[in-house]
C-alpha cells in the first residue's frame, strides 16, 4: 500500500523538476522590476503596485491581473513609463506590451498557433457551408470530379466551376487539411 502515496516532498520536487533555476531568476527579476517600476507612478504607485500582479508573459507581451478595472485603467495611463522601468530593470528580458485582465476574469494570453488553428478550422466550415448552400440552392449539384454536373446551365459541357475556382478552392481544402493533420 505505500506504494500508492508520494510524500509531499516528492510531489513538490517532481512538480519542480521541470522548472529551471534560470527560468525562476529570470521570474523573480521581471516581478522586482514590476514593483519597483509601478511603485514609483506619482500619486498612487503603491496602491497600483498593490491591486496588481503580473500574471503571464509571452511573445513579449506581458499580462498583468488588477483587483479591480479602475486600477487597469490607471496602469495603462502610465503604460509608457511602466514598459520603460521594466526593460530597464528586469534584466534583458524584452517586454514590448501590457495587456490587463480583471481578477478572476480567467483571461489568458493565447499561443498564436492555436489562434492560427482556430482561424483555419472556422473558414474551413464556412466554405462547407458555403457549398451546401450553393448545393441547396441549385446552383452547384454534386462536384462534376465526383460524379455530378458541377454548375447548373453552364457552358462547357460538365457544367463545372472556371478552374481557377476550383484551384483556390481546392487549396483552401488542402490548407485546412494540413492543419486538421497537425493536431
Amino acid at each position: 500500500m505505500s506504494d500508492e502515496f508520494i510524500s509531499g516532498a516528492q510531489m513538490i520536487a517532481k512538480v519542480f523538476k521541470s522548472i529551471s533555476a534560470s527560468d525562476i531568476e529570470q521570474n523573480s527579476k521581471i516581478h522586482k522590476a514590476w514593483e519597483e517600476t509601478v511603485s514609483k507612478i506619482s500619486g498612487n504607485g503603491e496602491k497600483l503596485a498593490a491591486h496588481s500582479s503580473i500574471v503571464d508573459l509571452k511573445n513579449g507581451i506581458l499580462l498583468v491581473e488588477c483587483d479591480h478595472p479602475g486600477w487597469s485603467q490607471m496602469l495603462q495611463l502610465h503604460k509608457k513609463f511602466i514598459l520603460t522601468g521594466l526593460n530597464r530593470l528586469s534584466g534583458g528580458v524584452k517586454i514590448d506590451s501590457l495587456a490587463f485582465r480583471v481578477k478572476g476574469s480567467g483571461v489568458s494570453l493565447a499561443n498564436p498557433e492555436e489562434i492560427a488553428k482556430r482561424a483555419v478550422e472556422k473558414y474551413a466550415k464556412k466554405i462547407e457551408e458555403e457549398q451546401q448552400r450553393l448545393e441547396e440552392m441549385g446552383y452547384v449539384n454534386k462536384p462534376a470530379a465526383a460524379g455530378g454536373e458541377g454548375v447548373q446551365g453552364q457552358e462547357g459541357g460538365a457544367g463545372q466551376l472556371p478552374p481557377e475556382l476550383n484551384a483556390i478552392f481546392e487549396r483552401i481544402k488542402k490548407g485546412a487539411a494540413k492543419k486538421e493533420e497537425t493536431k
